[in-house]
């Protein structure tokens, strides 16, 4: 489906536009979903010239998709943008914006500037960089990888038969900066009954995508494709990831049969009957509320499963939280590229955090991950930041990670 295509079928109904955090916080028509669709058919047409306020409408989409729940029509979103953004970047390149990204998702090379970082001044990303990607200085805090090996051994006896095999996708930055996290996915995947196989560190092509790089993103969506080849289940413990990959048949048809495979791991669990292995459990007495994603949420459509597998943790009260499925303001590189909203909507965030009254916010994507806890350390509250698989993992293990 082509551009014009897709931006037909908007309707502009405005039911979008509450849903939309930038029109939330700004009220600009230009900054809402059916602003921006409406700037893209104009130019399309040829009624509006690329411009500045062209780009600006563009550049400060979060990507979020909540706008795709939201539209009564079917609008498929995140597919215009990342038309719109691949058609401006050949009318105006960004090589800063492409370079970081192709950085970010080079394992062994983001090893190296995770390891250079530690010499740094300071805790913020470094000026230079946020001067040449967002024009100021900048919000978000350099990326601090987690310890590994942070988990007891699992005594075998706790294993159940082994009934298949699963690729959990470890990918360009989970093993990297959050490897207890990608510790924790992999043990309940086997106390699931299943042997787990990685994926070498392949990039998906999630942010090239989401950036309007569609061409790079379809060579490491290939790259991956055959590496993977198979009928066994991919399992992302990334929001972003998982929706990319569910999605691969709009980069190429050839990818429909790996999009198929790709499940989420609380999609995983619960399809598993993974519920009832939490109720034997060890438990937590802790009180938790759940932030939706925007990825998993509103582009993979999973919400009741991670909430049902928190509801099965002994001893765990969940209570809800107020616009859980509002973006947090990370979404990608959008804190490095758009300080300024990203801290609103983090701060939003937090806010909605606290109130609640909290131990502990669970979450399952990175970047959302890294983004509220730099808000947990900027207000400390009560509320500790988790991952769905370090908070499931530890109710086996009866204590949370870093617990003393």
């Amino acid at each position: 489906m082509d551009l014009s295509e897709l931006t037909a079928r908007c309707i502009h109904c405005g039911l979008c536009l509450e849903a939309c955090p930038t029109y939330v916080l700004t009220y600009d028509e230009t900054k809402s979903p059916r602003g921006r669709i409406h700037l893209a058919r104009a130019v399309l047409e040829g009624r509006f010239e690329f411009d500045e306020q062209m780009a600006d409408s563009i550049d400060t989409c979060l990507g979020c998709r909540a706008c795709e729940t939201a539209c009564p029509s079917g609008v498929h979103y995140g597919s215009i943008l990342e038309l719109v953004r691949e058609r401006m970047e050949s009318r105006r390149p960004r090589p800063v914006l492409k370079a970081f990204t192709g950085a970010l998702t080079n394992r062994p090379l983001l090893h190296l500037q995770l390891a250079g970082s530690r010499l740094l001044p300071g805790q913020r990303v470094p000026g230079f960089l946020s001067r040449a990607l967002a024009g100021r200085p900048a919000e978000a805090d350099r990326p601090k990888p987690q310890p590994s090996g942070a988990w007891p051994p699992i005594d075998p006896s706790e294993l159940p038969p082994i009934r298949g095999e699963v690729f959990l996708l470890d990918g360009c930055v989970m093993e990297p900066l959050f490897a207890r996290v990608h510790e924790a996915s992999a043990r309940l995947l086997q106390r699931c009954g299943f042997r787990v196989r990685g994926t070498g560190g392949l990039c998906c092509g999630a942010l090239h995508a989401h950036s309007g790089y569609l061409t790079d993103a379809r060579k490491r969506a290939l790259r991956l494709a055959q590496a993977l080849e198979g009928s066994i289940p991919v399992v992302t413990d990334s929001a972003g990831c998982g929706s990319t990959i569910k999605e691969y048949q709009a980069l190429d048809p050839a990818l429909g049969e790996l999009a198929a495979r790709a499940r989420d791991l609380s999609e995983f669990l619960v399809e598993h009957g993974f519920e009832e292995r939490l109720r034997a459990s060890k438990g937590l007495r802790i009180t938790a509320t759940y932030h939706d994603a925007c990825h998993l949420a509103h582009g993979q459509g999973v919400r009741s499963q991670p909430r049902r597998l928190l509801e099965a943790v002994p001893g765990l009260r969940l209570v809800p939280l107020n616009e859980s499925d509002m973006c947090c303001g990370s979404a990608g590189t959008y804190n490095l590229t758009q300080p300024s909203l990203a801290r609103r909507l983090l701060e939003r965030k937090w806010a909605n955090i606290e109130a609640t009254g909290a131990e502990v916010v669970v979450l399952g994507n990175p970047g959302c991950h890294a983004w509220i806890e730099q808000g947990s350390r900027e207000a400390p509250g009560r509320a500790r930041v988790l991952h769905i698989a370090e908070l499931l993992e530890a109710s086996f293990v009866g204590s949370l990670p870093g617990s003393a």
